[in-house]
């Protein structure tokens, strides 16, 4: 049994190899068995495996602690910084204003869908302590308006369970899997829907290319190192100040401890998402974006697997109540997207671009577009990734004001 620090980390790093190897095989069992169950999903639950039949036992390890203290933020930063803003400003208003109202859908499903769940449900869902609903549902949020880097920040914000967050896991992939083969499947059928739709087929957004500055090895080089020593740099000054805006809020604005504002990681949090803005916007973000966000996502699927060895099988009991919530919630941000597409006259493809680049994130949103046109790939990308700017902070809030609701 692997029960050491140093032990735990080499198996993770060494199982995360694996995984992500298969990932990127050419083998054509393991692309269908991927497309099926996506990386996250195996980061997750995998390790939980080796742990039930005790290979590795982390119950005393203090690795978890440590890495969600430290690699969170570093890794959020990390990918803020390679939003192009400026970009942004040319893919069009419709677009983007249809994104900003399936944010919108996101953060007001939550609470009408928990209120419904605690009148349906009122004994069968906790509502005190660590796996209370309001929780879970809160790091759900930052999941669906960000990614996973956002749901792990709030995860650690509002100190939620690890049952509820394994339901909020299982919820989270199987709701965006099945939402994604179902707009896949509208991208072949998008010209008959936008005739039923009545769509005006002058409001295509504009298409844009890839535009980032290729450097020679050796600036290439240069450029990483630099930016990696200033990542640190920003790393040590997040959670030097963090601490000293964690005691300014416990002494003298005790009050605000109630939403949890108290929190060091909160305000580190913030830290590395504000600077990582300001960032994005000089010279560094043209420092090999992929390889920038290679790093962050190695790191967040590490943490992940950290998480999974903890899981508690035990909390799948009441997952079937979680659902029916989660489609309540689901529908909520469909049907206000809907509405506005119906509004505007748009073509399908921007509800589904809309909907995917809020629920699926990063790494499906380009191919929920590509599948509607070839060039809409990079749009995608650029909405996507824009939520992580924003992600955890709208989400910690919203859900401290979701803890007043209970039956």
């Amino acid at each position: 049994m692997i029960s050491s620090e140093c032990g735990i980390v080499i198996f993770l790093i060494s199982l995360l190899v694996v995984v992500l190897y298969l990932n990127s095989s050419s083998c054509l069992f393991f692309k269908r068995f991927y497309s099926v169950f996506p990386v996250m999903f195996i980061c997750y639950t995998l390790p939980a495996v080796f742990s039930f039949f005790n290979v590795v036992d982390a119950s005393r390890s203090s690795v978890d602690d440590y890495f969600k203290a430290h690699l969170i933020p570093f890794s959020l930063f990390l990918l803020i910084v390679s939003t192009d803003f400026i970009t942004l400003k040319s893919v069009g208003g419709k677009i983007l204003l249809m994104f900003f109202i399936g944010t919108v859908g996101v953060c007001i499903g939550g609470p009408i869908s928990l209120w419904i769940g605690s009148k349906l449900f009122p004994e069968e869902l906790l509502w005190q302590g660590g796996d209370a609903a309001w929780r879970g549902m809160a790091t759900l949020m930052a999941n669906w308006l960000g990614g996973t880097a956002n749901q792990l920040v709030v995860k650690e914000i509002h100190q939620v369970g690890e049952a509820i967050f394994a339901v909020m896991m299982t919820i989270n992939v199987v709701f965006s899997g099945v939402w994604m083969t179902i707009l896949l499947f509208l991208a072949k059928k998008q010209k008959a829907i936008d005739r039923m739709l009545d769509a005006d087929l002058n409001n295509l957004p504009v298409f844009i290319e890839d535009d980032i500055t290729r450097l020679d090895g050796k600036k290439h080089f240069i450029g990483c190192m630099l930016l990696i020593s200033f990542s640190l740099f920003i790393f040590l000054f997040c959670h030097s100040v963090s601490e000293f805006l964690s005691l300014t809020v416990n002494n003298r604005f005790p009050y605000l401890l109630h939403y949890n504002l108290g929190s060091s990681f909160f305000w580190s949090m913030i830290l590395s998402t504000i600077l990582g803005i300001l960032l994005s916007m000089t010279y560094a973000r043209h420092v090999f974006v992929k390889q920038v966000r290679f790093v962050s996502f190695f790191l967040l699927y590490f943490m992940i697997m950290n998480i999974g060895l903890n899981i508690e099988f035990a909390s799948f009991q009441s997952i079937f109540y979680y659902f029916i919530i989660g489609l309540i919630w689901f529908f909520t941000h469909i049907i206000i997207l809907l509405l506005f597409c119906l509004y505007f006259k748009l073509p399908i493809l921007y509800f589904a671009i809309a909907s995917q680049c809020n629920i699926g994130g990063a790494a499906s949103a380009p191919v929920v577009a590509s599948a509607f046109h070839p060039k809409l790939g990079s749009i995608a990308v650029l909405m996507a990734v824009l939520g992580y700017t924003w992600a955890s902070f709208i989400a910690s809030i919203i859900g401290s004001f979701m803890q007043f609701i209970h039956p």
